[in-house]
C-alpha cells in the first residue's frame, strides 16, 4: 500500500493566517507538513512570492536545503504599502520526494509610512463651549445626612482624579472634617479639622440632616456646617471644577444628599438638583425616595448635560463608467471607532484601534470593503467614543491621553483599469451627535435611540444641520499597522436562569463568568429606559455583588424611541460578568432573549486537556476562560473593576500556560512592543504596560522580569526567533539593570515596591533576596539560551557561567547544610528546587525533605502567592513527589484550586480567599473573580497530565510523558504546535497502561511509557523493539523512554511480555558468561545456556504470536529444566574449586533473573 502523499498546508505569515494590513518589516513564514509515513522529515523547501496567485515575480527562495519550516524570513525586496502578496511553498521529504505546491496564501500590507497617509487629517466634531469654565467662583449648599462612617464632597474637581475633596468623618473619637487634594488620582490629606470644638459629636453628625455651605472664591474655600464657619482654607492648585460626592466601600461609608444648589457670584445658577423627578446629574449614586444615596466605592461628580459621542460621515461617488476591482479602508482613531459603509458595518472587530502606548504608537487597521461598495453614490460613516484615550482607565483615571476622540482614515478604490481613487478624512466630512449619550469602558454605555439619526450612514441622508468636521494636530507619525488579531466577538452564550430578588429587578445567569457585553431583546414603550447592570457573583439574597467593582459603575442604559421590540448590544464598553440585572422594564425579557456576547483578542485555540476528574476538567475550563477574558487588546489583570491594566507580573507568570491554550505569537509580540517603548533609561520597566501617565511606574522582582520571560516563553513555545531579535537589545539592557542591582556578591535583594515579596501569599513571606537572586539566576540562564539562538556565542557563554555562579551564591547564602531554605517558606523551597538553584544532588535531597516537611505543616495545602504558585507542583515533581503534587492539586477545601471550583467558580480568582469558607467575600478593595495568575498551574497540568512538553523550541523535539496519579484513570492532551498536532491520550485499567500519541511531521518525540522494563512496552500490539519507527533510548524515572518520528503510535504495557523480555535479555547474558567459563563440563553447560536462550526466545515468539502466556508453557518448562542443570553444575564446580565463588554468584544471579521473568 502506497503512503499518502507528502503535502504542505497551514501557511502562516507572522504567525497569522492570511493577515490583512501588516507592517513593512520582512515577514516570517511558516507551514505544516502531512504524511502517512512514519518518521517523515523535511530536507528542503522552496518559497515563491508574487503579486498574483502562483507567481514568483516578487521573490523566489530557490531550493533551500533545510529542515526549517517555522520563522523562515522573507528574503525579497522591501514590501510596498497597500499591496497584497501571494505566496506558496513546496518541500522535499527525507527520501528526496517533492510535494506539490501548496495552495496559495497571502499577506497584505497596510499603510506603512507617514507619507502613505498624506491627505488624511485627524478629524473630530467641533468642540462646544466649555461648561467647566463657568465653574470658577461659586457658593455650593448641600443638604445631607451622614448615614455611616464618612461622606466626601468634591469641590473644583475637573474630573474624579483631579480636585479638592472635603470629607466629613465620624470614624474616630471625635467628628472630623478632612481636607484632601487629589492630583492625577493621587490623594493627599492637606488639613484635618476637629469638629468637636464647634459643638459637633459623632452621634450628632450621624443623626438627622445637616447643611453645609462652601464659599469658593479665588484661592479661598470657606466651609460652614449648620451655620457655623468651621474652616477657611487657601490653596491655588485648582481654579475651576465641579462639585460631587464620594464614598469608599472599605469603611462602609454612606451618605444621603437631599438637595444641592450651586450659584455663581453673579447670582446665576449652575446647579439646582431635583431628585424627585428621578434625574441624577451626578456620575454616580442612586436615587432612592427622592434623594441621592451614595455608598460603596463611588465617585459621584456633577456631569453637565454632555453632548453625545460624535458621528462622522462623508458622501462620495465612485468613478462613472469604471468597475471596482478592490477597495480598502485604512483607519485609526484617538479613542474607539466603528465604521459603516452604506449602512453596513465595516469589519468584525470591536474596540478598535486597541490599547497601546498612545504617546509612542497608535495602531491602524485595514479593511476589505470591496463587497460593501456600491456603483455611484456611497457614504462612509464613523461612530467615535472615548475608549482608553479619553475615558476611564486604571483606577478610575480619566482623560489620560486626550480630551476627545478623533478619526483618521483613507479609502483606496482600485478599478479594473488600474486607476486608483482615494477618499480621506478632511474638512469635507460632516460631524453630528449620535445616540451614544455616554460610552465608557468602565462605567458603561448609555444609548438613547431617540437621538439616532435614521439613515445617517447611507446615501440620501440630509446632513445640512451637521457641522464641518474639525481637524486636530496630526499624530500620523505614530501610526503603525496592527500586528495581531483584533478583539472580536468570539462566542455567544444563552442565559440559563432568571430570578427576581426584588420586585421589578430581573437577574439572569449565563452560567459562566465572561468578558464582553450582553445582547438583549427588549420590549418597551417610547421614552422608556432599561437599566442593565452586571456582576461576577451574587450576594446571598440573590442581588448583584458589585462592591468589588470599586469606582467602575458598570451600568448600561437603553432608551426607546418608540413602542416596540429592539435588540440592544453595547458597542463602546466592556464588562466582566456572569450575571445580568435588568430593571426599568414592564415585563422581564424571556430567557431566550438574554445572551452574553463574549469578547476577546481573537487568538487561535491550540491546546486542550481532559481528565477522568470532573473538578480538574472544570479547573482547565476556568483557566481558559480567564485567559480569554483577560487577553483583550493587551494582557490585563481583571476585566470587571476599575483597573484592567497590563500588569507585567501576571503575564510573566502565566505566559507558559497561555502558550498551550492559544497561539500567542502575534498577541504577545505586539504587546512587547509597548513593553520595549516603556523601558526606562536604566533598563527597568513600569509595573503596568501601557502606562498612561506614569502610574505604577515602580516595578519589582517577578514583574519587570517580563522583559526576558515573555520573549523567552514565546520562543520556547513556537521557535519564534523574531520576538527574540526584536527584543534582544531591550532584554540585554534590562538584564544589566538587574546585574547592577545585584552587585559583586551575586545576591539580588533589591528591586522592591508595594507588591514586593510573593504577592498575595497566605501569611508565608519569602526572603526578598531569595526572590531576587532566583530571578537573577533564571534571567541569566534564559539570556544564555536566547543569545545562543541568535548566534551571540560570546554573550551566551558569559550568561551561562554567570547563571552557574549565581546558583552557587544562592545556595551559600540561603540554603543551610541541613536543607533549610532561609525563612522556611513554601515559595522559597519551590524556587530553590523548580528553578534548579541548588545543584548538589545530596543537598537537593535534603532541601526536598525540608520542603515536604514544610508542606506537611498545612496538611499539604498551599500558602504561595503569585510568584511561588507556578513553581509549587514542578518542585514536587523535581524531587520525585508527583504523589504530593497530585494531592495538592486535587484538594477541594480552602485554600486550593479545587476550593474555587467547588465554590462555583467558572474563572480563576485573584485571591485564594476571594470567597471565604463561610461564604463571605474577600477584601473588597481588591477582589477579582477573573484573574489568570493562579491559573499558571496549567503549565504543570499540561506537561504531567497531558504529558506534553518541549525539549527543543517549538516542539521540534518534544517530550511525551504523562504521569498518572491519585485516582485519575485517564488523561488527554493535545497541542497544535507550529509543526502540527502533538497529542497524547492515556488510560489505566486493571493495572494496565495504554498510551496513544501523535507526532507532527518533521519532528521527533521522546515518549515515556510507565513500565518497570522496556520489554513490557508494546506498540500497536507488537513488541516495541519490532515496531517501525520506534527506538528505545533509556529507562528513566520508572518509565521506558522511546524515540519516535512523526506519525501515530499506540503504546501498551504487557507485564507478561515484559517478564519474558527480561528473561530473554538475562538468558543472553547467561549464555555469554557460561561460554567464557573454563571448568569441567563447561561445554555442556554452555550448550544448556544456549538452549535456555533458545527456549526463552521461543516462549517470547509464541507469546507474541498467540497474544498471551497460555501457549508458552512447554518452552518455559524446557528453559527451567536447563536452568536447573546449569545451577547444579555451577554449584558443583564452585565446590570443586574450578569456579570461584564470585563466578558462581554471577551465574546464579543471571539464573535468578531468567527465572524471575518466566
Amino acid at each position: 500500500m502506497l503512503d499518502a502523499p507528502f503535502t504542505v498546508k497551514a501557511l502562516t505569515a507572522n504567525g497569522r493566517v492570511n493577515p490583512l494590513g501588516i507592517g513593512g518589516e520582512d515577514p516570517v513564514l511558516g507551514w505544516q507538513l502531512t504524511s502517512a509515513r512514519r518518521a517523515t522529515s523535511q530536507k528542503a523547501y522552496e518559497i515563491q512570492v508574487g503579486r498574483t496567485p502562483g507567481s514568483a515575480d516578487t521573490w523566489s527562495s530557490g531550493k533551500v536545503k533545510s529542515d526549517r519550516q517555522v520563522g523562515v524570513r522573507y528574503g525579497g525586496p522591501d514590501l510596498e504599502a497597500a499591496t497584497r502578496y501571494y505566496w506558496r511553498v513546496r518541500a522535499w521529504d527525507d527520501k528526496g520526494v517533492a510535494s506539490r505546491w501548496s495552495a496559495d496564501a497571502y499577506f497584505e500590507t497596510g499603510l506603512l509610512d507617514p507619507g502613505d497617509w498624506d491627505g488624511a487629517q485627524w478629524i473630530t466634531r467641533p468642540a462646544a463651549p466649555s461648561e467647566l469654565d463657568k465653574w470658577t467662583d461659586y457658593t455650593a449648599t448641600v443638604d445631607f445626612e451622614l448615614d455611616s462612617a464618612a461622606l466626601g464632597m468634591f469641590l473644583r474637581a475637573s474630573d474624579v482624579s483631579n480636585g479638592y475633596m472635603w470629607q466629613f468623618s465620624a470614624t474616630g473619637p471625635t467628628p472630623m472634617l478632612r481636607l484632601h487634594k487629589q492630583v492625577k488620582g493621587n490623594y493627599s490629606v492637606i488639613q484635618e479639622i476637629d469638629l468637636a470644638p464647634y459643638g459637633f459629636t459623632n452621634p450628632g453628625l450621624l443623626a438627622g440632616r445637616h447643611t453645609v455651605r462652601y464659599d469658593v472664591v479665588g484661592t479661598t474655600i470657606k466651609t460652614t456646617l449648620d451655620g457655623k464657619l468651621v474652616n477657611t482654607f487657601t490653596d491655588s492648585t485648582f481654579t475651576k471644577g465641579y462639585i460631587g460626592f464620594r464614598t469608599h466601600a472599605c469603611c462602609s461609608e454612606r451618605g444621603t444628599v437631599y438637595d444641592a444648589v450651586v450659584t455663581r457670584t453673579d447670582g446665576s445658577t449652575l446647579l439646582d438638583t431635583d431628585f424627585a423627578s428621578g434625574r441624577n446629574p451626578f456620575t454616580g449614586g442612586e436615587i432612592v425616595d427622592s434623594a441621592l444615596t451614595v455608598s460603596g466605592t463611588t465617585d459621584a461628580l456633577y456631569q453637565p448635560a454632555a453632548r453625545p459621542q460624535p458621528l462622522l460621515r462623508k458622501d462620495f461617488a465612485t468613478k462613472n463608467g469604471k468597475k471596482v476591482a478592490s477597495a480598502r479602508v485604512y483607519a485609526s482613531a484617538l479613542g474607539l471607532y466603528e465604521l459603516e459603509l452604506n449602512g453596513k458595518p465595516v469589519g468584525d472587530q470591536v474596540l478598535a484601534p486597541g490599547w497601546t502606548n498612545y504617546h509612542k504608537r497608535i495602531q491602524s487597521q485595514t479593511y476589505d470593503v470591496t463587497k460593501l461598495l456600491a456603483s455611484g453614490d456611497n457614504v462612509i460613516g464613523a461612530s467615535l467614543a472615548d475608549g482608553w484615550w479619553a475615558g476611564k482607565v486604571g483606577i478610575g483615571w480619566s482623560r489620560q491621553y486626550g480630551d476627545a476622540p478623533a478619526l483618521v482614515a483613507k479609502m483606496r478604490i482600485t478599478y479594473t483599469d488600474g486607476s486608483i481613487q482615494w477618499i480621506a478624512t478632511d474638512g469635507s466630512w460632516k460631524a453630528g451627535d449620535g445616540p451614544y449619550v455616554k460610552a465608557d469602558l468602565q462605567d458603561g454605555e448609555t444609548y438613547d435611540a431617540r437621538l439616532e439619526p435614521a439613515g445617517w450612514s447611507r446615501p440620501g441622508f440630509d446632513d445640512a444641520k451637521w457641522e464641518p468636521a474639525a481637524s486636530l494636530d496630526s499624530r500620523t507619525a505614530l501610526l503603525v499597522p496592527q500586528s495581531d488579531e483584533p478583539v472580536r466577538r468570539t462566542q455567544v452564550l444563552k442565559a440559563r436562569k432568571m430570578t427576581e430578588p426584588t420586585a421589578g429587578t430581573y437577574v439572569y445567569d449565563l452560567g459562566q463568568n465572561v468578558v464582553g457585553v450582553p445582547r438583549l431583546t427588549l420590549t418597551g414603550s417610547a421614552d422608556q429606559t432599561a437599566r442593565i447592570r452586571y456582576a461576577e457573583v451574587l450576594n446571598k439574597n440573590g442581588t448583584l455583588y458589585t462592591d468589588n467593582f470599586r469606582s467602575a459603575k458598570v451600568t448600561d442604559r437603553y432608551t426607546f424611541t418608540e413602542n416596540g421590540t429592539v435588540t440592544y448590544e453595547p458597542t463602546f464598553t466592556q464588562h466582566g460578568f456572569r450575571y445580568i440585572e435588568i430593571t426599568g422594564m414592564t415585563e422581564p425579557p424571556a430567557l431566550a432573549d438574554v445572551k452574553g456576547v463574549v469578547w476577546g483578542s481573537d487568538l487561535p485555540t491550540t491546546g486542550t486537556l481532559t481528565t477522568s476528574d470532573s473538578m480538574l476538567n472544570q479547573l482547565v475550563d476556568n483557566i481558559s476562560w480567564s485567559q480569554r477574558g483577560n487577553f483583550l487588546s493587551i494582557p490585563t489583570d481583571t476585566p470587571a473593576r476599575d483597573e484592567r491594566l497590563g500588569w507585567t507580573g501576571d503575564i510573566s507568570l502565566f505566559a507558559p500556560t497561555a502558550n498551550y491554550l492559544v497561539d500567542t505569537r502575534a498577541f504577545l509580540s505586539h504587546w512587547m512592543a509597548d513593553v520595549r517603548n516603556s523601558q526606562y533609561a536604566n533598563g527597568d520597566l513600569p509595573a503596568v504596560v501601557p502606562t498612561p501617565q506614569g502610574q505604577f511606574g515602580e516595578s519589582g522582582v517577578g514583574w519587570s522580569d517580563v522583559m526576558i520571560t515573555v520573549p523567552y516563553s514565546v520562543w520556547r513555545s513556537y521557535d519564534d526567533t523574531r520576538i527574540l531579535r526584536e527584543n534582544y537589545p531591550a532584554m540585554q539592557k534590562f538584564f544589566q539593570f538587574v546585574r547592577d542591582s545585584a552587585g559583586p556578591d551575586l545576591l539580588e535583594p533589591g528591586r522592591t515596591t508595594f507588591f514586593t515579596n510573593d504577592w498575595l501569599h497566605l501569611d508565608d513571606p519569602t526572603e526578598q533576596g531569595i526572590l531576587g537572586t532566583a530571578y537573577y539566576a533564571e534571567n541569566a540562564r534564559m539570556m544564555a539560551e536566547v543569545a545562543k539562538a541568535l548566534g551571540d556565542d560570546a554573550a551566551a557563554s558569559e550568561y551561562s557561567k554567570l547563571s552557574a555562579d549565581i546558583r552557587t551564591a544562592f545556595t551559600k547564602a540561603y540554603v543551610a547544610p541541613d536543607g533549610t531554605v532561609m525563612r522556611n517558606s513554601q515559595t522559597g523551597y519551590a524556587m530553590a528546587l523548580a528553578m534548579n538553584l541548588v545543584t548538589d544532588p545530596a543537598l537537593v535531597e535534603k532541601v526536598g525533605e525540608k520542603f515536604v516537611a514544610k508542606l506537611a505543616l498545612t496538611d499539604y495545602h498551599l500558602r504561595t502567592g503569585f510568584i511561588g504558585t507556578p513553581l509549587l507542583l514542578p518542585a514536587l515533581s523535581k524531587i520525585g513527589r508527583d504523589d504530593l503534587a497530585y494531592k495538592m492539586l486535587l484538594h477541594k477545601d480552602y485554600p486550593s484550586w479545587g476550593y474555587e471550583v467547588v465554590s462555583g467558580a467558572t474563572t480563576v480568582w485573584e485571591r485564594w480567599n476571594s470567597i471565604m469558607p463561610d461564604g463571605s467575600f474577600g477584601p473588597v478593595d481588591m477582589n477579582s473573580f477573573n484573574h489568570y495568575a493562579y491559573g499558571a498551574v496549567g503549565d504543570w497540568m499540561f506537561q504531567n497530565i497531558g504529558g506534553l512538553s518541549a525539549i527543543d523550541p517549538g516542539y521540534k523535539r518534544s517530550r511525551i510523558a504523562p504521569v498518572p496519579g491519585e485516582n485519575l484513570t485517564e488523561g488527554s492532551g493535545s497541542l497544535k504546535t507550529v509543526y502540527g498536532l502533538l497529542s497524547s491520550r492515556w488510560n489505566t485499567h486493571n493495572g494496565a497502561f495504554d498510551l496513544k500519541v501523535t507526532v507532527p511531521v518533521n519532528t521527533v518525540a521522546e515518549v515515556h511509557v510507565p513500565s518497570k522494563t522496556r520489554w513490557a512496552v508494546t506498540e500497536s500490539g507488537r513488541p516495541s523493539d519490532a515496531a517501525k519507527g520506534v527506538r528505545f533510548l533509556r529507562m528513566e524515572g520508572g518509565a521506558a523512554v522511546f524515540e519516535v518520528g512523526s506519525g501515530s503510535y499506540s503504546f501498551g504495557v504487557d507485564t507478561g511480555l515484559g517478564g519474558l523480555g527480561e528473561s530473554k535479555e538475562a538468558a543472553g547474558e547467561l549464555r555469554d558468561l557460561v561460554a567464557d567459563l573454563e571448568a569441567t563440563g563447561a561445554p555442556t553447560a554452555s550448550e544448556q545456556a544456549r538452549q535456555v536462550l533458545t527456549s526463552v526466545d521461543a516462549a517470547w515468539t509464541t507469546y507474541v504470536a498467540a497474544g498471551g502466556a497460555q501457549s508458552t508453557g512447554e518452552h518455559v518448562d524446557r528453559a527451567r529444566a536447563r536452568l536447573g542443570d546449569i545451577g547444579d553444575w555451577t554449584a558443583q564446580q564452585v565446590d570443586k574449586g574450578t569456579l570461584t565463588a564470585s563466578q558462581g554468584a554471577a551465574v546464579q544471579a543471571l539464573i535468578d533473573r531468567v527465572e524471575k521473568g518466566l
